[in-house]
């Protein structure tokens, strides 16, 4: 059973046309894709942890077309060049 992650009261007074997601290490792509159908704004950054365990292309193929049906504007914020190389396959736009 998937906890949900609540957004923490920064999420939920952001600008809604812009927002960040702050990505705990021990998510699954399952919540991050709840967390982000909640998310109000339409322009969105995930900010991804080295540690994580989003480290599978099936988990960034299915978060990138999520956010496609939602028709959100996610970018990823990541210092791990690995996890920026896996988000950039995919096609989402990386930053570190």
């Amino acid at each position: 059973m998937t906890t949900k992650k609540k957004l923490t009261p920064k999420e939920q007074t952001q600008n809604r046309e812009e927002q960040k997601l702050y990505i705990d290490p021990d998510e699954n792509v399952t919540s991050v894709r709840e967390r982000l159908e909640r998310v109000n704004a339409k322009h969105v950054a995930l900010v991804v942890p080295p540690q994580t365990h989003l480290r599978g292309q099936v988990a960034w193929k299915l978060l990138y077309m999520r956010a496609r049906e939602l028709g959100k504007d996610v970018s990823i914020v990541s210092s791990d060049p690995q996890i920026r190389a896996m988000a950039q396959s995919v096609q989402f736009k990386v930053a570190s």
